[in-house]
């Protein structure tokens, strides 16, 4: 297999011009870069990437923490970042912690020996300790679908949650709902509860919530939990017309439920959930939604990351993306 002394020898050229050509130095002709590209094309040359870490201090690996890698949510996130790292030459390492404390700290540990050149991650458990290991990384970290906890100095890529709530339920109540029901992640979520206070802040100001009757915290993220969820709600207050769901897999149990009863959506109650997953706009779902744009977060969290690694002093500003109100089937106004 030919090396880059076999490449310098075919174009009469040194070694450490092949070498600034292929990193694309301003200081090498135009020419001479495409001369060196051709090169190596015809010769079959592979750079060496650990001869090429050793060179630039890098292992040109990235960390990526997700919390399920099960969940459809963070698959296509993950599948955002992959595809701007590799097109920048780095290979994406998955942590998949199950929402696990310990597997977390242990992917933050496997960082270090493994020297990767930076992290993007989602925790679920932002304890004291877990706080003390980020504080010690000698590499750059970006939070992903997470705020980063005070203390830190770290950017972080996320949607309102709150805001994007408020905007559902106000969705709704502009449709003649006043009976609108809620049901939630696991209190543990700090996504779920900027959800919950954007639904309650919204009934309150319109005068629409008296107490929690019209509010079911569901004990997981899942279809299944969500069709628990819907079947408590309902025998909680069963004149609701309206349901905003936490997250898409509980609309959609919410939906099956509903269905499995007979009780018509979207005439009898509305549906909305959260996060625009690839099953809801399934043909026999057709939930409307509020869109968590899963390829801007994932392509903006691998771009803040890559301009960390270029330049280790530099922390950019965080980003706080809108979410998108995405109107189906599931939603429709009561008659007056």
């Amino acid at each position: 297999m030919a090396n880059i002394k076999d490449v310098a020898k075919h174009l009469g050229i040194s070694v450490s011009t092949v070498s600034r050509a292929m990193n694309n130095h301003p200081d090498v002709r135009e020419e001479t870069k495409l001369q060196v590209m051709e090169a190596i094309r015809a010769l079959n040359y592979r750079p060496n990437a650990i001869a090429r870490g050793l060179i630039n201090k890098k292992t040109y690996t990235i960390g990526l923490m997700i919390p399920e890698i099960s969940d459809p949510f963070f698959a296509g996130l993950a599948n955002a970042v992959e595809d701007t790292l590799s097109k920048k030459g780095y290979q994406v390492v998955y942590g998949n912690t199950n929402r696990d404390p310990d597997k977390e700290k242990q992917f933050l540990s496997n960082a270090i020996e493994r020297q990767f050149d930076g992290l993007i991650i989602t925790p679920d458990f932002l304890d004291e300790s877990f706080k003390e290991l980020i504080s010690s990384l000698d590499m750059p970290v970006v939070f992903l679908r997470r705020r980063t906890p005070p203390g830190l100095s770290a950017p972080y890529v996320d949607v309102d949650h709150y805001e994007a709530a408020t905007e559902a339920v106000n969705y709704l109540i502009g449709m003649g709902h006043r009976q609108i029901g809620f049901i939630g992640m696991p209190e543990s979520s700090f996504t779920g509860i900027q959800r919950l206070l954007g639904y309650k802040d919204t009934m309150w100001k319109h005068g629409l919530l008296s107490d929690d009757s019209n509010i079911v915290m569901s004990g997981g993220r899942n279809i299944d939990s969500g069709r628990k969820a819907m079947r408590m709600l309902y025998e909680k207050n069963p004149n609701i017309t309206a349901v905003f769901a936490g997250n898409d897999l509980l609309g959609i149990g919410a939906l099956e439920w509903l269905a499995q009863h007979k009780i018509a959506v979207p005439d009898q109650i509305s549906v909305i959930g959260f996060d625009n997953l690839e099953y809801t706009e399934l043909h026999w779902i057709q939930l409307t939604t509020m869109e968590q744009p899963r390829t801007e977060m994932g392509a903006k969290a691998a771009e803040l990351l890559l301009q960390m690694v270029s330049d280790k002093e530099m922390t950019p500003k965080s980003e706080l993306i809108k979410a998108k109100l995405i109107v189906r089937q599931t939603c429709k106004a009561l008659q007056i």
